[in-house]
């Protein structure tokens, strides 16, 4: 890796690290999308969310909710994120089929 490209990695944790830490979820979707940025994983997600007793109706999350919630129209920089990590993750799974 050149000097440059690291730099510019250290920049871009920074800012990663930065958003994280001062982002505060108010909403059922903003702690799926915070969470998704966190974990990577719809799955853990969903095993986080129903933890602290998140609802829809009276069922608990799916996986399909929580990705229904990322992939919806982003609200904000934290929601684009996600949704450019979880279409990333996406392709990523997607090449072996």
């Amino acid at each position: 890796m050149l000097v440059e490209e690291a730099k510019k990695r250290i920049e871009y944790l920074k800012g990663y690290i930065q958003m994280i830490e001062s982002y505060t979820p108010t909403t059922m979707e903003e702690e799926a999308v915070y969470l998704y940025v966190q974990l990577e994983s719809v799955t853990k997600v969903v095993q986080e969310l129903n933890k602290k007793g998140y609802r829809i109706g009276n069922r608990k999350l799916t996986t399909v909710d929580v990705s229904n919630i990322i992939r919806s129209k982003a609200k904000d920089e934290m929601h684009e994120l996600a949704k450019r990590m979880f279409m990333k993750n996406r392709k990523r799974g997607s090449r072996y089929w």
